[in-house]
């Protein structure tokens, strides 16, 4: 079975080191941004099937970069990651379709079963679509 394609956008370069890391053990191709536009350069350059989001980057913030991923890829899987959310943040970002919110410092394994259980969901969701 062919793993998924991931993008980690976050401007903290340790942990984009770690997530990619472990990642990569679990079998994923893992590419990693950080900066928002170049995470959305990147995914309007290749196809992903997951992006892991910060929500605080220098210019552009992380809500901002998942409003104009839903316009380029409507259907990507998006978790965001952050140490500064709030309440607010997290509703914002589940309006914005993201599939899950996780506080920094998370479980990296925490992270690593929401991600399968999110590419397992759309992969449901592509096979609804194929046989309508």
């Amino acid at each position: 079975m062919l793993k998924s394609k991931i993008l980690v956008a976050d401007d903290d370069k340790d942990m984009c080191w770690v997530i990619k890391t472990i990642l990569r053990k679990e079998g994923y191709s893992v590419n990693i941004a950080h900066e928002g536009e170049s995470a959305l350069n990147m995914i309007k350059k290749g196809k992903y099937d997951m992006i892991v989001l910060d929500y605080k980057f220098s210019r552009l913030s992380g809500l901002a970069v998942l409003k104009k991923i839903r316009q380029i890829r409507p259907f990507l899987q998006t978790i965001m990651i952050s140490a500064f959310g709030n309440e607010s943040v997290r509703l914002k970002a589940k309006e914005l379709g993201a599939y899950a919110f996780l506080d920094k410092p998370f479980d990296i394994e925490r992270l690593v079963e929401i991600m399968k259980n999110a590419l397992i969901e759309r992969i449901d969701l592509d096979q609804k679509k194929i046989l309508k």
